[in-house]
């Protein structure tokens, strides 16, 4: 596990932030297990948004759903559902039970390209920043680099 560089801020559990991240994540692999009970496979589906999700070449959703994707990539073996899809609309309403997070939120609390990384270590989310100064937000407190280092070394053991 790579560790983040300082000045490193946490997230406060008690902000709208964290808790909608946190519901994301939760939505998520509750989306995944959802779609696995029902399909009888996850792997190799992947989605971006609500409109636009699919399959990886050579895999067991790729060989579930070949006749209800497209047949040309549209990224290195990425195949995209069809819109006429038997699956689509079933699919893409399972996505948007997911919570939407705004994905420039960091931009906001620590100032444009101010971020050099962020990493979950447990339940606590850090951010590394480039610069303390652009830091202006309530719903981020600044953590002790040693502290930080402390709260990584206890989820390795």
């Amino acid at each position: 596990m790579e560790t983040l560089d300082g000045p490193i801020y946490e997230v406060s559990k008690d902000s709208d932030w964290y808790k909608s991240a946190t519901k994301r994540k939760y939505d998520i692999n509750h989306f995944f297990k959802s779609f696995k009970e029902k399909y009888g496979t996850n792997k190799g589906f992947v989605f971006y948004h609500s409109d636009f999700f699919g399959v990886r070449m050579g895999t067991e959703a790729y060989e579930l759903f070949k006749d209800e994707i497209l047949k040309n990539p549209k990224e290195k073996d990425f195949y995209p559902f069809k819109k006429r899809s038997k699956y689509y609309k079933e699919i893409k309403a399972l996505i948007e039970q997911i919570e939407d997070i705004c994905p420039f939120k960091a931009h906001d609390v620590f100032g444009t390209n101010n971020v050099s990384g962020s990493q979950w270590v447990g339940d606590r989310w850090f951010f590394g920043v480039n610069n303390e100064e652009y830091v202006k937000s309530t719903e981020v407190i600044p953590v002790d680099f040693k502290e930080y280092l402390k709260a990584v070394m206890e989820t390795l053991d």
